[in-house]
């Protein structure tokens, strides 16, 4: 197991590698001069030239990447070009906001989603289970912003019952902080209950037809025993993937979600800098995400340590 946690970790370093080369490489694969669009529209060629000087755009490319990757190693990301800040303080004063967002969503997704695919495979073929997987379907097909527009405009505007934009710190209070949050996780939670739920019905399924189920009835097992006990635990290993490949959902739905909802962080920032091609803070956030991402699935393959013995050995 030792040799297998080494190896995935090992393995990391050149995915994140070329994830860092890609994000650097944002600033010259976008359409046009970066100098020119930041100088703007009455800037001479000589103030044009400056600015190029200024963020190293004169130098060759391997060698101002190298120099962005230094800095990135030492926790320096840039500042940014609109509000002279650090991108690092940025991404710091925007980041509670967006763990929160996400940590509520997962939490919700997995306590909704989880149960309803042991009751769908329970029940199959029945109405419930018919139910369950027309949820699914809509789940996936209707658009995050869309469901975060209804969901604002039934509970925050005609019913009054939620705050329909901001957000509270937790710092404040655990009920504030959850009505400024419960609408945007619900409805970015959405197509995540969705995907875990789906997933979690055919994987049940399928452990349900084994032997060692029958088994467990025979031997007069109680049927919550059976569900959570013995065929949940054997069907963990794919519901866990999904779980960890659906971060990748919620980071790209924070964005649309933190728009909708007026929701102060790193999904807004990115949106904010992409307007107004503010590319080290663009760099930056980007950065910060995809790492999350790898991260995220590191820790599911080595979750697999856990539920897999066959990896120990």
């Amino acid at each position: 197991m030792f040799a297998y946690v080494i190896r995935r970790v090992l393995q990391t370093i050149p995915v994140m590698a070329l994830v860092a080369l890609f994000v650097f490489s944002l600033l010259y694969i976008s359409p046009g001069d970066p100098a020119a669009v930041i100088a703007g529209d009455q800037a001479t060629p000589q103030d044009v030239e400056r600015i190029r000087a200024s963020l190293g755009l004169d130098r060759p490319y391997l060698v101002r990447f190298g120099t962005w990757l230094w800095a990135i190693l030492h926790g320096d990301m840039g500042t940014s070009i609109f509000t002279n800040l650090p991108v690092t303080t940025m991404i710091a004063q925007r980041i509670e906001p967006t763990l929160s967002l996400m940590a509520l969503t997962l939490v919700l997704a997995i306590l909704i989603a989880v149960p309803m695919g042991v009751v769908a495979a329970w029940k199959q073929g029945t109405l419930i289970d018919r139910a369950v997987m027309g949820f699914a379907v809509l789940g996936f097909s209707v658009p995050v912003f869309v469901v975060g527009y209804l969901l604002a405009y039934v509970f925050a505007l005609e019913l009054d019952w939620l705050p329909v934009q901001g957000y509270t710190s937790l710092s404040n209070g655990v009920l504030p902080w959850l009505e400024n949050l419960v609408l945007p996780a619900i409805a970015l939670g959405g197509v995540y209950i969705a995907l875990i739920a789906r997933i979690t019905r055919a994987t049940m399924l399928e452990v349900l037809q084994q032997d060692y189920i029958r088994t467990a009835r025979a031997k007069g097992a109680g049927q919550s025993s059976i569900l959570f006990l013995h065929a949940l635990k054997n069907a963990a290993v794919p519901i866990v993937t999904v779980i960890g490949i659906g971060i990748a959902l919620l980071i790209g739905g924070a964005v649309v979600t933190e728009s909708v909802f007026a929701i102060p962080g790193l999904g807004r920032l990115t949106v904010d800098a992409i307007l107004r091609r503010d590319y080290p803070v663009i760099q930056g956030v980007v950065l910060l995400f995809s790492f999350v991402y790898v991260l995220v699935n590191l820790l599911i393959d080595l979750a697999y340590t856990l539920f897999d013995p066959r990896i120990r050995y």
